[in-house]
């Protein structure tokens, strides 16, 4: 009966993977043995031949060895594509918005383990610094809508590349681990272009950051552990936890079920990086933030993360906190379904936590 179940098991892997063979043509072998639990099954009810027999448990033991490997590949397919996502497509350019490229400044600046990152500044009329942050597979022009929003506003914006995207360095996506070095350094260049009073003191203009998506999560996980750098948040699409994260889009990305091949995707990228998922939960991150005002904003309708992953944010995060859950809106493009809308409830949020 143990190797009736384990083939059981390993027929139904093989009869999932190769339902996607139409998109992953390698899995498409996997129908081959799909019918090894039958034969099994026959091989134990009926009297066969000794013969007969070694043939069977042969081909069994092929469907258990060929599901285990397919298995560990698609895995490692999956850890790959996360890793080293393609870029994003279709995203604004600088010139779409003329009145922010008259203030641009072009910024380079190094995380502290060396990676250098690329960014956009642009100086406002007001004391109040934003920093935006992009999500998974974009870069800083997929924040330049929400940019020019603020800088219209009268505030400074920072926009800049994670490492592994647009033209910043780095080998890998974290999933903000790594990131909120790069967070980290940007808030640090923030400070070093504050006023200096008639003292020749610098002194700390007040800070907000606008994440989207894995930028939100990352901006969860550095305000957590840096008390005192961030004065407002704004977070945008994050998911609650790199489980949650990977387990709901990896159909999205790689057009398999999510069970069980989300899990062995998320084991084998711990490995590969030494990366703890347990080191990406904003949701239990964001219990930690010492008197920051938080704005969490998602998508009704989003397709990727669910609007159910912000409001385990917004539950755990202490007051203040808002909630805004926003119709007909998908992933990340509330600021386009809701504009005004967007553009009020979050420059509003910013003056009110950051100016007053």
């Amino acid at each position: 009966m143990a190797l009736f179940s384990i083939t059981a098991a390993s027929g139904v892997l093989c009869v999932i993977m190769g339902l996607a063979g139409p998109n992953t043509n390698v899995l498409f072998g996997a129908w081959i043995f799909a019918p090894a639990p039958i034969v099994v099954l026959l091989v134990l009810v009926r009297k066969f031949s000794l013969k007969l027999q070694k043939v069977a448990i042969g081909y069994a033991g092929m469907s258990v060895l060929s599901s285990a490997l397919l298995l560990g590949a698609v895995g490692w397919t999956g850890s790959q594509t996360a890793l080293h996502p393609e870029p994003c497509e279709g995203m604004d350019k600088l010139s779409d918005y003329p009145y922010l490229e008259l203030g641009i400044e072009k910024v380079s600046l190094n995380a502290s383990d060396g990676t250098r990152l690329e960014g956009w500044l642009a100086r406002g009329s007001s004391e109040a610094a934003v920093i935006l942050l992009h999500g998974y597979r974009c870069d800083k022009r997929s924040m330049l809508l929400r940019a020019n929003m603020l800088y219209q506003s009268g505030m400074t914006v920072f926009l800049f590349d994670f490492r592994n995207s647009g033209e910043s360095e780095g080998e890998f996506t974290s999933f903000g681990y790594y990131e909120r070095l790069d967070l980290a350094a940007a808030v640090a260049f923030l400070q070093d272009q504050q006023t200096v009073t008639n003292n020749q003191v610098p002194t700390r203009g007040p800070i907000g950051i606008l994440g989207l998506s894995n930028g939100g999560a990352t901006a969860i996980l550095y305000a957590a552990e840096n008390p005192g750098m961030v004065d407002a948040l704004v977070i945008d699409s994050a998911f609650k936890s790199l489980d949650s994260a990977v387990s709901q889009s990896f159909t999205h990305f790689v057009g398999l079920p999510a069970f069980p091949f989300a899990p062995i995707t998320v084991w084998i990228t711990e490995m590969r990086t030494g990366i703890s998922r347990k080191a990406i939960m904003p949701e239990k991150s964001v219990q930690r933030l010492q008197d920051v005002p938080i704005l969490v904003i998602h998508g009704i309708t989003d397709n990727i993360i669910s609007f159910k992953d912000s409001e385990a944010i917004y539950q755990g995060a202490p007051e203040p906190k808002e909630l805004w859950l926003v119709p007909d809106s998908e992933h990340g493009n509330a600021s386009e379904i809701a504009g005004p809308e967007y553009r009020s409830r979050t420059v509003e949020f910013f003056k009110r936590h950051l100016l007053d």
